[in-house]
């Protein structure tokens, strides 16, 4: 049966987008499906690490978000009654020194634009994967489109990068474990006030709960809080954002002003592990193989990772012959073994941080302090800082 292309890939959010941008720089067609005829609004993940930086730049488009980010060279740490460490971001390995911060929407249309150039005719928007079948000759996606015809794409590889609740895992009936945790928080942009610096990161431990701050472009910075569970935050707007504005106050004594410079919103936390993330010739990437706590900004980056793994081996079965069915679905295997590794590693990391910022009493929040303060410093900093940065997740 003749192909449609040597990829499909399902799911065009930034994992999925740039996993069939290295893919088409390597030589082998790729088509890359999207339900969403339009991108969904408001900014979800902002944080690009060294490890995902790392990434990009090998795709040729770090450039254009470094010029459109912000560049966060220091985290400042605080307890229960104060400052207790900082982390020097300086400190990592060159060249990337510092975790970069850019609307989710920026990176996806950076990788979009740069699949254009590279395979114009990949990007498939309004077509819904309904199902798909393997045989020894190669995959076929059954979809439907927008306007309800069905629709049918044939390749030798295919790769789900549709979400947790994707349609290729779903195909593939691999199951999941993991589910929600206690934990809720709220989110706000507000506009940047003088109490930190521009290139600075904060992460206070309240006693009621931990508050972030990071800055973002255009003279904006968003609070992350801790939503107490006996407290019930407005839906989102602009009363979200002075809610917000009124906990970080309450908890720190830093005062933003309330009012909305971008989204707010109010969410849940969760982590799930795919039991496998390759079956024959289908494998899985991004948040259809894991989804992980926000709080450390790590999940889509993890799926960068998974990409630049996949990418890698899948244009490196075509060595001068056409890959046979075991040798496709021998090598995604091997490649879902090393990455789900790195999962369950990042999902403990995150599962930490989440932990960490609950609230304590005073005597459990003082040792806390205590213990995270000897953390950050000599000989244990170079520990945290690798922690913090996705270190040993590639």
């Amino acid at each position: 049966m003749e192909r449609d292309a040597d990829v499909v890939v399902v799911g065009a959010g930034p994992v999925g987008t740039a996993l069939a941008l290295d893919l088409a720089r390597r030589g082998r067609s790729v088509r890359l499906l999207e339900a969403r005829p339009t991108r969904p609004p408001g900014t979800r993940a902002i944080g690009v690490h060294p490890a995902g930086l790392a990434v990009l730049e090998a795709l040729g488009v770090a450039g254009d978000l470094l010029a459109a980010g912000r560049r966060v060279r220091r985290g400042r740490a605080w307890g229960a009654s104060g400052p207790i460490g900082e982390l020097d971001l300086g400190a990592l390995p060159p060249p990337h020194r510092f975790v970069l911060t850019v609307p989710q929407p920026v990176t996806e249309s950076v990788l979009r634009e740069a699949l254009a150039g590279s395979a114009p005719e990949a990007l498939d928007v309004g077509v819904r994967v309904e199902g798909l079948a393997q045989d020894p000759d190669g995959v076929t996606v059954v979809g439907r489109g927008a306007d309800g015809a069905e629709r049918r794409w044939r390749a030798a590889v295919v790769v789900g990068c549709d979400g947790r609740d994707g349609a290729v895992r779903g195909a593939l009936r691999v199951g999941r474990r993991g589910g929600p945790y206690p934990d809720r928080f709220a989110m706000a942009d507000l506009p940047e006030g003088p109490e930190l610096g521009e290139d600075e990161a904060l992460i206070a431990l309240a006693r009621a709960g931990v508050v972030e701050g990071f800055p973002l472009p255009a003279g904006v910075r968003r609070w992350v809080v801790r939503v107490d569970p006996d407290d019930a935050p407005p839906a989102g707007g602009s009363a979200l954002a002075a809610w917000v504005a009124e906990r970080v106050a309450r908890r720190t004594g830093l005062r933003p002003r309330p009012e909305l410079a971008g989204g707010a919103s109010a969410f849940g936390v969760e982590r799930w592990l795919a039991d496998r993330f390759a079956v024959g010739r289908v494998a899985l990437a991004g948040d259809a193989a894991h989804v992980l706590s926000p709080i450390g900004g790590q999940g889509m980056n993890l799926g960068w990772l998974d990409a630049a793994a996949l990418a890698a081996a899948i244009a490196a079965l075509w060595d001068g012959s056409e890959p046979t069915g075991p040798r496709i679905a021998a090598t995604l295997d091997a490649v879902g073994r090393h990455r789900r590794r790195a999962a369950r590693r990042a999902i403990a990391r995150a599962a930490g941080n989440t932990a960490l910022g609950r609230p304590l009493g005073p005597a459990a929040a003082a040792i806390r302090d205590a213990l995270l303060a000897r953390y950050l410093r000599r000989p244990w900093a170079g520990v945290a800082l690798a922690r913090f940065t996705m270190g040993g997740l590639a």
